[in-house]
C-alpha cells in the first residue's frame, strides 16, 4: 500500500477572478538515500477522484475532497498543475503549485481539497498532472466537479394566507380552494370558500369563481375534465364536519352540487382512481364529531353515487392519498386524537379490493403534501413533534422502498402540492416553492 504522504488544498473555480494555489507535501515514507545514477523517468500518476461528485451552489464555498497516487523512480516530485473547465470547454482556471519536502519519495498519495466559490451550475472539468525537477510532466488525470442548482425555488406566493386549503392540477395551473384563513385574528379562523389558481409558467395567481359552501380541510380532485371539491369542515369545530361535493367546470367556471358523502368528514385524503369506466373519486379516512375514520369511499362522476370500499387496515386522519400506476396509497397522519404520528403506508389494490401495508415512510407525519412524479411519491412537509418540517422523502412502488431527498428551503405544514410540467408545487400559507427533480443529487 503507498502511504498516505500530503494534504494538498486548492482554491479554484471562482469564475472571473484570478485564483490562487497553495500546495504542501509532507513525506511520511521511503525512497532516499540512493547515490546510484539512473535514468531519468517522467513521474506517472493515477486514480484521481474528487468527492462529492456533485454539489449545490451555495454563497459559502463548496469543498470537494480530492486524492490522486504518483510513483517517480527519481524521487524528485516538483510541482502540481490543475486546469478547469467550465461546460463549453473554456478554460477558467490554470495553477501550478511547487510540492515541498518530498524528501525522495517514489510513491504514495496525494490528498486534497477543492474548493468551488462562486460558480455558476454548470459541469466543470478538472485535469491535474505533476512536473518532476527534470521538467519532465507526467501523465494527466481528469475528473468533474458538478455544479447544480438547488432543487427548490421560492415562488409567488398566494393572496390569501390560509392553511388546510386543498388543490387540484388541471390544465397546467393548480387549482387551490377553500381553507381556513390565518390573517383574521381569530383562532380557529374562519373557513373560506375561496378559489385562486396559480399559473406555474407565469408564476402568477388569479382568483375564481368561489366555491358554493365555505369549508376546510376538504380534499380536492380532477375526474373527467371536472374538479371536485369534496369534505371538509365549516368552520373551526369538529361539530361543523359535511360531506358536501361540488364540481367545477375549469371551461366556464361554474360550480354546480352533487352527492353529498354518506359519511361526512374532514382532514380525509382523496384521490382520482382510472378506471376503465371513467374515473372514480376515492376518499380514505380522516375525522367526523371528534372520531378518527378507517372508511374509504367511492364516486362516480358519470352517475353521481357514492358506494363503499374496503376499510383502512389502519384508522388515520391528517394522511395523505394518491395514485400511481393504477393503486392507491395512503401515507402518514394521526391514528390518535392525541398526536400520535405515523409514518404508515398502505396500498390498494383495484382489482383485489384489499390493502397492503408497505414500508413507512422514514419520518412519522401528518398534514404533509403528497405528489406523484415520474410514478414516485413525493411526501413534503408536514409536522409531527416538530411543528413544521423540510422533509422531502420519495417512495419507489417498483422497489418498495423510501429515500432521502434534499430539504426544501422553507419548513411547512397544512400545505398542498400538485405537478405540473415534472416538477412539484407545494402550496401552503403565504408559501409556494417549485420543486425540480432534474437538480436532484441526493
Amino acid at each position: 500500500m503507498k502511504p498516505l504522504i500530503s494534504i494538498f488544498r486548492i482554491a479554484l473555480l471562482r469564475v472571473g477572478l484570478p485564483v490562487a494555489l497553495a500546495a504542501l507535501v509532507t513525506a511520511c515514507g521511503g525512497g532516499g538515500g540512493d547515490t546510484t545514477t539512473v535514468a531519468v523517468t517522467a513521474p506517472v500518476i493515477a486514480n484521481l477522484v474528487i468527492t462529492p461528485e456533485a454539489a449545490y451552489v451555495a454563497s459559502s464555498p463548496q469543498t470537494f475532497d480530492s486524492a490522486f497516487d504518483f510513483t517517480d523512480p527519481d524521487g524528485d516530485v516538483a510541482n502540481v498543475t490543475f486546469k478547469i473547465l467550465d461546460g463549453t470547454g473554456s478554460t477558467i482556471a490554470l495553477e501550478t503549485a511547487p510540492v515541498l519536502e518530498v524528501d525522495g519519495l517514489k510513491a504514495g498519495t496525494i490528498l486534497g481539497q477543492v474548493a468551488a466559490v462562486a460558480v455558476k451550475p454548470d459541469r466543470y472539468t478538472v485535469q491535474i498532472y505533476v512536473t518532476d525537477a527534470a521538467g519532465q510532466q507526467s501523465n494527466t488525470l481528469t475528473a468533474t466537479a458538478h455544479m447544480v442548482a438547488y432543487p427548490w425555488t421560492g415562488k409567488r406566493a398566494g393572496p390569501a394566507l390560509r392553511e388546510y386549503a386543498a388543490t387540484a392540477t388541471f390544465n397546467g395551473k393548480l387549482y387551490v380552494m377553500g381553507g381556513q384563513r390565518t390573517d383574521s385574528g381569530v383562532v380557529p379562523g374562519p373557513s373560506t370558500n375561496l378559489l385562486e389558481i396559480y399559473d406555474p409558467a407565469m408564476d402568477s395567481w388569479t382568483t375564481g369563481n368561489p366555491m358554493p359552501t365555505a369549508r376546510m380541510g376538504l380534499v380536492a380532485a380532477v375526474a373527467n375534465g371536472k374538479i371536485y371539491a369534496i369534505g371538509g369542515r365549516t368552520d373551526g369545530f369538529s361539530t361543523s364536519a359535511v360531506g358536501t361535493v361540488e364540481q367545477l367546470d375549469p371551461a366556464t367556471g361554474l360550480w354546480s352540487t352533487k352527492n353529498p358523502m354518506p359519511t361526512a368528514r374532514y382532514f380525509a385524503a382523496g384521490a382520482t382512481l382510472p378506471t376503465p369506466l371513467g374515473d372514480q373519486i376515492v376518499v380514505a379516512g380522516g375525522e367526523s364529531a371528534d372520531q378518527l375514520l378507517s372508511t374509504v369511499g367511492q364516486y362516480n362522476p358519470l352517475t353521481n353515487a357514492w358506494s363503499s370500499l374496503n376499510a383502512l387496515p389502519t384508522a388515520r386522519s391528517q394522511l395523505a392519498l394518491a395514485e400511481s400506476a393504477g393503486r392507491l396509497y395512503a401515507v402518514g397522519g394521526y391514528a390518535d386524537l392525541t398526536s400520535q404520528w405515523v409514518g404508515t403506508v398502505e396500498e390498494y389494490d383495484p382489482g383485489a379490493g384489499s390493502w397492503t401495508p408497505r414500508a413507512p415512510m422514514p419520518t412519522a407525519r401528518a398534514r404533509l403534501a403528497l405528489a406523484v412524479l415520474d410514478g414516485k411519491l413525493l411526501a413534503a412537509g408536514g409536522e409531527n413533534v416538530d411543528r413544521s418540517l423540510d422533509v422531502l422523502e420519495r417512495y419507489d412502488p417498483t422497489t418498495l422502498r423510501w429515500t432521502i431527498r434534499t430539504p426544501s428551503l422553507k419548513t411547512f405544514t397544512r400545505a398542498t402540492a400538485g405537478v405540473v410540467n415534472g416538477k412539484m408545487y407545494v402550496l401552503g400559507n403565504a408559501l409556494t416553492l417549485e420543486y425540480d427533480p432534474a437538480n436532484e443529487i441526493r
